[in-house]
């Protein structure tokens, strides 16, 4: 397929570079938050968790260390926390999260493997870059709603993607049966939210950068 300009427009390959650059940008972001552990260490420290929950700074830490290496595709398959007890309801949920995470984690390497093959196999040698402002637009559009949920509604927001994301209402958990809930406050959750916004617009900055770039080597 060609423009009016004569040149090949390749719709196949850039919809498919479209679709795991965007994948790509959006599991990563949402993988390296996950492992970016200091993020929750800084968390406690400014919502002050220790103090008004009588958990130290010591204990925080080390059950959330326990519950994102449990999140991490080569973590154990069964979760235990070195402080606090669980029930069979959040048991149950943070298998399913284990579940999302770990999906993403392999989504990510997936598609990277996959833009990486595709550009050296046949984008590059003829020079195919339409799949970027294509990517530059699905990750904008998804930045917006995302990020507009997450400052003007957040409540909502985070209430909204639990219903998508899981078909109970387990994640509800009782801090009388599942105190880990003391250290993990709706603000630690929205601070990981932002971040995850952040990547993406990063990505999606790099994308437009390349596209720059690419369009003047042609001109």
């Amino acid at each position: 397929m060609k423009n009016k300009a004569g040149k090949t427009i390749h719709p196949f390959y850039n919809t498919l570079m479209t679709a795991a650059c965007f994948t790509l940008i959006l599991c990563a972001s949402v993988s390296i938050i996950v492992y970016l552990t200091p993020l929750y260490y800084m968390m406690v420290k400014f919502l002050k968790i220790p103090e008004k929950t009588g958990f130290s700074f010591e204990v925080c830490k080390r059950n959330y260390d326990a519950l994102i290496y449990y999140n991490c595709f080569f973590g154990p398959k069964k979760l235990v926390f070195p402080d606090f007890v669980m029930s069979e309801h959040g048991e149950i949920h943070f298998m399913e999260v284990k579940r999302i995470f770990v999906f993403m984690q392999y989504a990510a390497m997936a598609s990277l493997a996959a833009v990486l093959l595709l550009h050296f196999l046949y984008g590059k040698k003829r020079k195919i870059y339409g799949f970027l402002p294509a990517t530059i637009i699905v990750s904008f559009v998804i930045v917006a709603i995302v990020g507009g949920g997450l400052l003007f509604n957040w409540d909502g927001t985070f209430l909204l993607m639990h219903r998508l994301l899981f078909n109970n209402n387990y994640w509800m958990f009782d801090p009388a049966t599942d105190p880990v809930i003391y250290i993990l406050p709706d603000t630690v959750f929205l601070a990981a939210g932002g971040g995850i916004i952040a990547l993406m617009t990063a990505g999606l900055v790099l994308c437009g950068l390349l596209w720059q770039k690419h369009r003047k080597e042609d001109k």
